[in-house]
């Protein structure tokens, strides 16, 4: 890959959709020499791609290489070489987060330090004590704040944010109702652990539709 010369332009949703498309492609040519198979796969994978990627013509020229990984060895290259290209989520301090939360009087902080933005589509952590689980994320250029009860129990199932199977809980949110003093309740499952629901995003938009319609 050429040196670097375009701004970045993926978002994490698009990075997981790289990655998960380069091992579709992986997994055909381990599994397959049917030329005629392998071509129907690589015309799968550039229409997902293009439905849910916007790409200029010299951003399209990077993404293409994918197709021309053959190996898990030269996908992880691929990989590496398209981080710089990737728009990390907006980065907080704990006062950010704070202000985002101000009726919390003891609101539990994650460790910043620990997240890697370049890997956050969606920021979210458990206050295990009060089984709230705190999430942020950014809709029209502002960070939004959402919080709710995630329990415990957790089955196997569909994510309601990632909608990959996975380990799920029933998270709940409340949301102020039309009239004074009532208040609407919000059930879904979701990934128990954040940071793997994260890495299986794959549209953003379809994450932030979901978090719109339970704080509506």
């Amino acid at each position: 890959m050429e040196n670097q010369t375009i701004q970045p332009f993926l978002t994490v949703a698009n990075f997981n959709l790289l990655e998960q498309q380069m091992n579709k492609i992986i997994k055909t040519l381990a599994t397959t020499k049917d030329k005629d198979v392998i071509l129907a796969v690589h015309g799968i994978v550039e229409s997902e791609i293009t439905a849910k990627v916007a790409l200029s013509a010299a951003d399209a020229q990077l993404i293409e290489q994918l197709f021309d990984v053959t190996d898990r060895a030269q996908g992880e290259a691929y990989l590496e070489q398209l981080k710089p290209y990737v728009i990390p989520f907006k980065a907080l301090t704990a006062s950010t987060l704070k202000s985002l939360f101000k009726k919390e009087k003891k609101l539990k902080l994650p460790k910043l330090e620990d997240m890697d933005f370049q890997q956050t589509c969606y920021l979210a952590w458990d206050d295990l004590g009060t089984h709230r689980k705190y999430v942020v994320i950014e809709q029209d250029e502002q960070l939004k704040a959402i919080k709710g009860i995630f329990s415990n129990d957790t089955i196997k199932g569909i994510c309601a944010i990632c909608n990959h199977h996975s380990d799920v809980g029933l998270f709940t949110t409340s949301v102020k109702g039309q009239v004074v003093g009532t208040f609407t309740n919000y059930s879904n499952y979701i990934c128990a652990d954040s940071q793997q629901c994260n890495q299986h995003v794959t549209d953003i938009e379809k994450t932030k539709a979901f978090f719109e319609r339970i704080t509506q």
